[in-house]
C-alpha cells in the first residue's frame, strides 16, 4: 500500500535510522540518540534533503565504516533509552571504546559516563596515565601522575617506553622534587619523619614519599 501524501510521521514511533559496519557486521539503529547529543555527528553525517540514499549511513551498501568501537556506543544509548537490553558497557575495552567516539563526536554526557565507569574499574597507574593524556582528562591524569610520583619504585624503561619518553622525563623530574631537609621535617612536599636523619644511597626511596603531595609540581611541570 502506498504512502498518502500529507501522512503525519508519528513523533515516537516513526524513527530516522543510522547503519554501520564493523568488519563484516551491519548496525542499523535509531538516528535521534546520535543527533541530540552531538552536532558533530550532524555535521559528518547529515540527513539528505531529498529521498535518496548517497549519503553515509542511509542504507546497507552505504554504512558508516567503523571499528569495534560503535558497539559500545550503541550499548551505552539504548541502555539508556530502555533501561534493559543491552546491558551497559562493560570492562576496560568496552569503556574506553565508549570514550573514544564519544570524544571524537563530543558527545558530552557520554564521555563524561565513560570517564567515570574508567575510573573505578582495575587500571595500572601507566595505564591511566596513558589512557587520561590521549582523551584529555586532566583532573584525572594529575592524580594517577601524582600516585607515579608517591610510589617508592622509580620508572621503570619498559614504564617509559609505554608512557613516552617525554611524559616520563617530565615524572622523572617531578619526582627529583622531593628533597631531604635536615632538622624535624624530612621533605619538603608536606610530610614528616623522625628528626636527625642520615643521608644514604639506596636501592629506592623511604616509603615516607608517599605521604607526600607532588600536585602543584605536576600541574606546574605538565600544564594542568
Amino acid at each position: 500500500m502506498n504512502n498518502r501524501v500529507g501522512s503525519l510521521r508519528h513523533s515516537y514511533f516513526y524513527v530516522d535510522t543510522v547503519t554501520f559496519q564493523v568488519e563484516d557486521c551491519l548496525f542499523k539503529v535509531p538516528r535521534g540518540p546520535f543527533e541530540h547529543e552531538s552536532t558533530i555527528f550532524c555535521d559528518i553525517y547529515p540527513m539528505p534533503r531529498s529521498d535518496n540514499n548517497t549519503l553515509e549511513g542511509l542504507c546497507d551498501e552505504m554504512a558508516i565504516q567503523l571499528d569495534g568501537s560503535v558497539w559500545g556506543m550503541i550499548k551505552m544509548n539504548f541502555h539508556r533509552k530502555h533501561g534493559s537490553y543491552p546491558s551497559l558497557p562493560d570492562g576496560i575495552q568496552e569503556w574506553t571504546s565508549v570514550l573514544k567516539l564519544s570524544t571524537a563526536w563530543d558527545f558530552k554526557a557520554t564521555r563524561q559516563a565513560a570517564i567515570d565507569a574508567l575510573d573505578v574499574l582495575q587500571i595500572g597507574p601507566i595505564d591511566r596515565v596513558v589512557l587520561f593524556l590521549q582523551y584529555d582528562i586532566k583532573d584525572k591524569l594529575l592524580l594517577a601522575l601524582n600516585q607515579l610520583a608517591q610510589r617508592v619504585e622509580p620508572i621503570s624503561l619498559e614504564e617509559a617506553h609505554q608512557m613516552g619518553v617525554d611524559v616520563a622525563l617530565k615524572l622523572t623530574w617531578v619526582r627529583e622534587k622531593l628533597k631531604v631537609l635536615p632538622g624535624p621535617t624530612s621533605y619538603s612536599c608536606r610530610c614528616y619523619a623522625p628528626q636527625n636523619i642520615g643521608l644514604f644511597v639506596s636501592d629506592s626511596r623511604d616509603s615516607a614519599a608517599q605521604c607526600c603531595d607532588f600536585s602543584e609540581a605536576i600541574r606546574t611541570t605538565f600544564a594542568l
